[in-house]
């Protein structure tokens, strides 16, 4: 009989080729830029799986809630042993909605350690707030209420299927042929959605012709979503901590010394694209309905430069509005995203103004509008769309950003049309939710250990 294979040679490896995890649970280590029309931009990983769910055991069952902390740190610690924290292993992210903090846990420990909004006219509120219907959304929005939230992101698809069965599938022990009998925490929780897309240049492309998505031929070739321009410019996305609770002045009460600091506030949601109508505008109105009605560049052009010194402030915004009848999407709210002026973090790093705080980390997706839905149907008919995720300092700042999209204020002010209000006439949100994203060290059930 053969020897027996040494699993722990497996595992060792992995380990040795581990980078320290930042304290954060956004940070993404390993990830490496690269130039596209001398412009940086980061090469995210390929491939992305979102698990939402509810907890499925009794609200004030203390003692499950504790076991259940444990038992996620465990699963978790147990994939990062086989997976490297890196593009080529898996990232995972896991954050919790309001109802989490409602059910299951005592209101004396939420108002001691949930973050606190400091901005004007929402002081004292907590940063993390239910979702609501923003003025161009479609009356049949879902505002989603789920306890927990998983995101997975890896350049190999396979990491993540492996992972998703392994952790939520009843009788999977094999983690990439390792056995992992502490993995598994399915028991735990009633799956409501599992939502999966990918970021990948010429990918949106290829999938759309392939499925018949309409529109999808007049794609540019090369393009990393489907509308087109590249996402992740360097510049246009916060670097290092910035969209934590903490770290910039005037947003939480938050500070590097607290439970939730290296956390942040984040948002979901699934948008539907209507790459028909989209395509309908030439290259050029496209590019200033994107960015700016000043963009000048040729059609080819599908990485502006997005650096501090491009960046657009409410007055001229405003200026915009009232000269050409036009916003572009990102100007619609970069004066909100990027710092107006030069500022000193909570951590003593000095920042510019135009600098960047507020995290993306959207993917594409053809599910209509997932793979799987627990509350509602699933449509075989393949549609473009994209699962937005996004990082800020509050619930109260992504709110006002995305207010700001619709652009109600400029529309009455300098009539402007539906359809020169950026690209939102040719979104159709299906479903939203706010989430609270706990630093790394809280990952696994916020503040049950303090029961």
């Amino acid at each position: 009989m053969s020897e027996a294979f040494d699993w722990t040679t497996v595992v060792d490896y992995a380990k040795r080729v581990q980078v320290d995890p930042p304290l954060t649970q956004y940070e993404l280590p390993g990830i490496t830029e690269e130039l596209h029309q001398d412009v940086p931009v980061a090469v995210v990983p390929l491939w992305h799986a979102v698990v939402t769910a509810r907890l499925a055991f009794d609200v004030d069952d203390r003692v499950t809630l504790l076991r259940a902390q444990r038992r996620l740190t465990t699963a978790l610690s147990e994939i990062e042993n086989v997976y490297p924290l890196a593009p080529s292993g898996i990232f995972i992210q896991v954050a919790y909605g309001a109802p989490y903090f409602r059910r299951r846990i005592p209101d004396k420990l939420t108002e001691e350690y949930l973050p606190r909004s400091a901005m004007a006219g929402s002081e004292g509120k907590p940063a993390l707030i239910d979702s609501v219907r923003f003025p161009m959304d479609p009356t049949d929005l879902v505002l989603e209420n789920n306890e927990i939230c998983f995101h997975f992101k890896s350049d190999y698809r396979d990491h993540i299927e492996d992972v998703v069965r392994v952790l939520f599938q009843p009788g999977e022990q094999l983690l990439n042929g390792i056995p992992s009998e502490d993995a598994y925490v399915g028991d735990l929780l009633t799956i409501t959605s599992m939502r999966r897309g990918f970021a990948g240049r010429s990918m949106p492309k290829l999938l759309g012709q392939r499925l018949g998505i309409p529109g999808a031929d007049r794609i540019p070739a090369g393009a990393m979503l489907f509308m087109g321009f590249t996402s992740s410019h360097v510049h246009g996305l916060a670097a290092g901590n910035l969209p934590s609770f903490e770290t910039l002045p005037g947003y939480t009460d938050q500070t590097p010394d607290s439970y939730f600091a290296n956390g942040t506030a984040m948002h979901l949601s699934h948008i539907a694209l209507d790459l028909q109508r989209w395509y309908e505008f030439s290259p050029q109105q496209r590019l200033q309905r994107m960015f700016h009605p000043r963009r000048t560049e040729t059609d080819e052009v599908l990485t502006p430069d997005q650096s501090p010194a491009s960046s657009t402030f409410k007055a001229q915004r405003d200026n915009d509005a009232a000269a050409f009848k036009l916003v572009g999407h990102n100007e619609q709210m970069q004066f909100l995203s990027r710092l107006e002026e030069d500022t000193t973090t909570a951590y003593g790093q000095k920042l510019s103004k135009g600098t960047v705080f507020f995290l993306r980390q959207d993917f594409d997706t053809v599910e209509n509008p997932f793979g799987f839905w627990a509350d509602g149907p699933v449509s075989a008919t393949h549609r473009a769309g994209v699962h937005f995720v996004g990082f800020g300092p509050s619930g109260q700042h992504f709110e006002t950003m995305r207010r700001e999209m619709d652009s109600q204020d400029l529309k009455a002010q300098h009539d402007l049309r539906d359809e020169d209000l950026g690209f939102t006439k040719m979104l159709v949100t299906t479903h939203r939710q706010n989430y609270l994203l706990p630093p790394r060290a809280h990952r696994s059930f916020p503040l049950v250990e303090l029961l």
